[in-house]
């Protein structure tokens, strides 16, 4: 699968990966950039993740694309498809996003149908690292994308523009309904950073750095994520977020229970259930 040209808006770690990709690839004549400030659009094309790009001008970024990717936070995408509708006028070009969370973003999307073709993606793949300084060509490698229909709007052909696209970077393509994902990424992806988070929270000057050795530097890497970032994407899928800590503080209180009450059968049980759970995950 070959583009003549792919617009990218917002280069950070994701962005600016599809397009090292893509360039690397040769899988686009055009990678061409839209960011916010000129300082981001500098650091992209110094990085190679563009072979051009302009600051906040749709109008200049858009025409012949045949497909754009939206790789901005969770809280700007519907800003960013109001832009779209504004300024697009070729009603099938394929626009996708990258977001973590999709039910909201596909149900904004659905009133620009006859503005252009929306499909929503979500890459699973990504670092505790941000920006384009980040990014790389190999980001997508090995890694899933779901794609995320809503109702039969792009039909099978936009189905398979976008399934074409992401395999072609190098990721494995599942389909889901909006809502399903965003139900399976609250336990699989959000639940994760959120135990990363308060598991780093309960550091203070009283701990000694030192005894903090590999097991809780693993367990906390994606701690170091960006904040504001993952704190949108936690208020987005709000409901999802909420039962999925309701079971994990369930799980918790039950192995608190046991060694409260010092049932040590009962401890080892549940451990070597919750690592058989563990030991299925491929």
């Amino acid at each position: 699968m070959r583009f003549k040209k792919v617009v990218i808006i917002g280069m950070g770690l994701i962005g600016g990966s599809i397009g090292k990709a893509l360039i690397e690839k040769g899988l686009a004549h055009e990678v061409v950039g839209v960011c916010r400030r000129r300082s981001s659009l500098d650091r992209a094309i110094k990085e190679k993740s563009l072979t051009k790009g302009f600051v906040n001008s749709y109008e200049e970024a858009l025409p012949g694309a045949q497909i754009i990717i939206i790789a901005t936070p969770v809280h700007t995408i519907k800003e960013v498809l109001d832009n779209l509708a504004g300024s697009l006028k070729d009603k099938g070009v394929l626009v996708t996003d990258v977001g973590s969370t999709k039910k909201e973003i596909v149900e904004y999307a659905a009133k620009y149908r006859d503005k252009f073709v929306f499909l929503g993606s979500h890459p699973l793949a990504g670092s505790e690292q941000k920006g384009v300084e980040s990014s790389s060509h190999d980001l997508f490698r090995d890694s899933v994308c779901v794609v995320t229909p809503g109702g039969d709007d792009a039909g099978e052909e936009g189905k398979k523009k976008l399934k074409g696209f992401w395999e072609a970077l190098g990721a494995t393509v599942v389909e889901a309904t909006p809502a399903k994902h965003d139900e399976m990424l609250a336990f699989s992806s959000h639940l994760p950073h959120i135990v990363a988070f308060a598991l780093a929270g309960i550091l203070d000057d009283g701990f000694s750095k030192e005894m903090f050795a590999a097991g809780f530097k693993d367990t906390t890497r994606i701690a170091s994520s960006d904040a504001l970032l993952w704190s949108d994407i936690f208020l987005s899928n709000r409901e999802n977020v909420l039962e999925a800590l309701a079971r994990y503080k369930k799980v918790l209180a039950g192995i608190e229970d046991d060694i409260r009450s010092g049932r040590k059968k009962e401890l080892e049980k549940k451990l070597e259930n919750y690592k058989k759970l563990r030991d299925e995950i491929v």
